[in-house]
């Protein structure tokens, strides 16, 4: 979200490839959100809803705006807010009303069968869930590509922290989006030769948080039910609430509300098999994060007090990921975790940890945060936008608390 952010393969829900996922934040899109739930929400927003429907005029006008801001501040180039603007206009001029797909009779039933329950999930989240989905996805938009577009995210070689860029609106945000693979292979070409980690994934979706009308994707409708289910909760959730300057917050925030959603949706639909599907899915992806979360912890340790000798530090930071790549190599063998094998192929470094960890870092820790609430949506939603409003340092701390709280 925003973010450009994707999780790298291997890590996703059941079979879906959702975690690969990125809900931009668009400098443009700004990504968040839509009408303020009043004015002094408004004067520094935190929660926006409901996205609107918007005159082709008017959607040229805001793209024209948005990506102009970055320039009249110096904050970016001109060639990336080009390629942003182009990309995001692709999908405006190529948007498809849902109705008119479903009438038309030249559409194969199978994407008529996955629009219908793009449909069924807007249906829920605006009635169970207390999410808006305004006018975002009743438009479909097919791509010729398997991705809409492709995040790079980078580190220097010895430290944890994504490299970041500030975005109107956003604010600073731990990776860079480009429509176009070519583009992003030549940054993290340009990133490589500086000496940082780097890490490139496709992103199957994304949110403009209520700057425009998000459409359903070719990218992303073919996911299983529940995959589907979980990705459109996440962007949804953005939508409904997003703090600037912190995206460990949105996207951890995002990914806990739509795996909690999705599991009351398909308990709903009285599918208890899928639910249970669900559930292991959710299950093995922590196990997998906390193995993750305690080679960030050693890196941690290694880099906040290295030895002096650079070779010497370079061999201990391999040391730590020889270790994980041999954890991850006996789990691939465990059932279920196939998919771990995608991991293995990718190099293992401090850009992809840190990619992982903006969508799971804070997840425990909503997780508890709901059950604290009863469950109840809009009661876990008015304590989600108390703690976004506290400063990055309270808030974070909060957080912390609820993690070691959390089973």
């Amino acid at each position: 979200m925003q973010d450009w952010m994707a999780l790298p393969a291997g890590f996703e829900p059941a079979t879906s490839g959702l975690e690969n996922r990125c809900s931009i934040q668009l400098s443009y899109g700004s990504p968040l959100q839509r009408t303020s739930r009043d004015a002094r929400r408004q004067a520094n927003p935190i929660a926006r809803q409901g996205a609107a429907c918007y005159s082709f005029a008017v959607i040229c006008g805001r793209v024209l705006l948005l990506f102009s801001l970055p320039l009249l501040t110096g904050c970016g180039t001109i060639s990336y807010y080009a390629q942003a603007a182009r990309g995001q206009m692709e999908l405006i001029c190529k948007r498809q009303p849902i109705e008119a797909v479903l009438a038309d009779s030249k559409q194969p039933e199978i994407l008529k069968a996955r629009l219908r329950l793009v449909n069924e999930l807007r249906e829920f989240a605006a009635t169970e869930l207390d999410l808006k989905p305004g006018d975002s996805y009743t438009h479909y938009v097919a791509l010729d590509r398997p991705m809409v577009l492709w995040v790079v995210n980078a580190t220097p070689e010895f430290s944890l922290k994504l490299k970041s860029w500030w975005h109107p609106f956003v604010g600073r945000f731990e990776g860079r989006g480009l429509f176009g693979k070519l583009q992003a292979e030549q940054l993290a070409k340009e990133f490589r030769a500086q000496g940082y980690d780097v890490v490139t994934s496709g992103a199957p979706a994304y949110s403009t948080l209520g700057w425009f009308a998000d459409p359903v994707l070719s990218t992303f409708v073919n996911f299983d039910d529940a995959g589907l289910a979980e990705l459109i909760f996440h962007e949804l959730t953005h939508q409904r609430l997003y703090v600037p300057d912190d995206t460990a917050f949105n996207e951890s925030f995002a990914t806990a509300t739509a795996q909690v959603a999705t599991l009351k949706w398909l308990t709903a639909r009285g599918d208890e098999g899928a639910c249970k599907l669900y559930a292991d899915s959710v299950k093995r992806l922590h196990r997998i994060t906390q193995i993750l979360h305690i080679t960030r912890n050693n890196l941690r340790t290694l880099y906040s007090n290295p030895p002096d000798d650079i070779n010497a530090l370079r061999r201990h930071k391999a040391n730590i990921y020889q270790k994980l790549r041999a954890e991850l190599e006996i789990l691939q063998n465990e059932p279920g975790f196939s998919s771990v094998q995608d991991w293995l192929r990718r190099p293992l470094n401090n850009a992809s940890l840190g990619s992982v960890a903006i969508y799971h870092r804070h997840v425990p820790a909503f997780r508890k945060l709901f059950e604290s609430c009863n469950h109840n949506f809009p009661d876990y939603f008015k304590a989600v936008e108390k703690l976004g409003e506290l400063p990055r340092t309270e808030r974070h701390r909060a957080l912390d608390i609820l993690r070691l709280s959390a089973p």
